[in-house]
């Protein structure tokens, strides 16, 4: 059993760490000359009149955070047969009470950028896929571990949860002046779900009987899916396999329009004082409402196995396939017509710059990721250039995730009529990516069918960053550049 259950466990870390590959976009936020740093607070808008996405390469956003442990802080050498080994003791010996694992992927194929009288209007498609995983430590001994050094009390799993999210954003944006000192931006989004795997909830355990070794398990769980896929039963009508479709007709899947949702985001910049500007957003209000390709599996409670003694073979097949077996029956299939929501996870961005010189200010961010009422906060301090014509860039410093070594770096770089935008919030974890908890990488390419300059030279501001250089600044004194 405990040979079972050990494969179990490193799948899932398997499945969290390597195939969802690295939301955040920290250094971006405060690079307001950056027209995508509008992707992250709807309030900032560009320079010029149009900004086109190159097709296919607009944008693409990988993030990757595990609070539970780096594959280096589990990796081994054993030098006797010179070669390496995963050491989960390590790891677990390391755990929280609770341990989250998030990966994200935002493709965004399409976008632009338009400014229409004072208004700076955007318009993006966005393919998201995300995940959202927690594992208890004591889910996380009970896998590794089997149930021995859980005898004469319950192993509580309380919390275990594997999440998965497929859909696509349709987002029009709008970004204002609303009067000299303050913008106001919102991106209000039409989402269309794929495919989804979402457990609501779980609560319960594992109990060993410490005179005849039986196992007590309560379990109050339910997973819903939305994917076209396949259940087997067996003559109880319990649960015996499930996979995957063989015919799937993935171009219905990615064309999917059934499941609807709709989202929000928000955003402001407000200019304190002549050197001194504060900015925030608040992202991903919204849900999707699901209704096609249904399938719910529900906990039957609970059961009791009681077929052992002291001299049991804890590890033998047969006590691993009763015990198979009997779990089986703690999972049927039950009707789910009506359906069921998924919610976004909202994010919080708050910010503050202070002018160091005509080009160069310091910044502090504070982030916040809302997810099942558990709030995974980060902090992070940037340099940040402004106000130049074919470079901007930043340098920043963040901690999360219980990481505290993530140096970060953006650029923005004219060439022509490209605009290209790269960020990152650990820059040097890509040297050794054994090494880190915490991984997020924004880049793409942006066409600029007309920016020429003004006809009267721009007077260079020195009261912070300038979300609309070439039209005007938010801040006191500067008037809107007519072209």
């Amino acid at each position: 059993m405990q040979k079972a259950v050990k494969y179990l466990l490193i799948g899932f870390f398997a499945f969290c760490v390597c195939h969802t590959k690295a939301q955040q976009n920290l250094t971006l936020f405060l690079m307001h000359d950056v027209p995508q740093a509008n992707y992250v607070n709807p309030a900032v808008s560009y320079e010029c009149n149009w900004i086109v996405g190159l097709p296919g390469l607009s944008s693409v956003h990988a993030n990757y955070n595990n609070s539970a442990f780096s594959i280096s802080e589990g990796l081994r050498y054993d030098s006797s047969v010179d070669s390496s080994y995963f050491n989960f003791d390590n790891v677990i010996d390391n755990m929280n009470n609770t341990e989250i694992l998030h990966s994200s992927v935002y493709y965004t194929p399409v976008y632009v950028g338009f400014r229409l009288k004072e208004n700076w209007i955007t318009f993006s498609i966005t393919e998201k896929v995300t995940t959202f995983n927690t594992m208890p430590k004591e889910a996380a001994e009970l896998l590794w571990y089997g149930n021995t050094p859980f005898i004469g009390r319950e192993a509580a799993i309380n919390g275990t949860r594997a999440n998965g999210l497929h859909f696509r954003e349709y987002a029009l944006g709008i970004a204002r002046d609303v009067s000299e000192r303050l913008s106001l931006g919102v991106h209000a989004k039409l989402l269309f779900g794929k495919g989804t795997v979402y457990t609501p909830k779980s609560e319960g355990g594992l109990t060993t009987n410490a005179n005849n070794f039986g196992l007590l398990v309560d379990l109050d769980t339910k997973i819903h899916t939305s994917f076209p896929i396949d259940v087997e039963l067996d003559d109880e009508g319990y649960v015996r396999n499930v996979e995957l479709r063989d015919d799937i007709d993935w171009s219905e899947y990615m064309m999917n329009k059934r499941n609807l949702g709709v989202g929000f985001d928000f955003g402001f910049i407000y200019q304190y004082d002549e050197k001194t500007t504060f900015s925030g957003s608040l992202l991903n209000l919204g849900f999707i409402a699901w209704g096609t390709e249904l399938n719910t599996f529900v906990s039957d409670g609970v059961f009791e196995f009681t077929g052992t003694d002291s001299s049991t073979d804890f590890n033998s097949g047969d006590y691993t396939e009763e015990i198979n077996d009997s779990l089986r029956h703690q999972f049927l299939p039950v009707p789910d017509e009506g359906g069921f929501t998924t919610r976004l996870t909202p994010e919080l961005y708050l910010g503050a710059t202070r002018t160091l010189t005509n080009h160069l200010n310091a910044g502090a961010v504070f982030y916040s990721r809302i997810q099942r009422n558990k709030i995974m906060p980060a902090f992070t301090l940037s340099a940040n250039t402004y106000d130049y014509r074919r470079l901007n860039a930043s340098v920043s410093y963040t901690a999360i995730n219980g990481d505290y070594f993530n140096i970060g770096a953006g650029l923005g770089i004219k060439m022509g009529v490209f605009h290209l935008h790269a960020a990152a919030d650990n820059v040097l974890g890509f040297l050794k990516l054994e090494n880190q908890r915490n991984l997020n990488l924004r880049f793409g390419l942006s066409i600029v069918p007309r920016c020429s300059e003004p006809r009267e030279k721009k007077q260079r501001s020195n009261k912070g960053i300038s979300a609309m250089p070439c039209y005007h600044s938010p801040y006191k004194g500067e008037k809107r550049i007519k072209r």
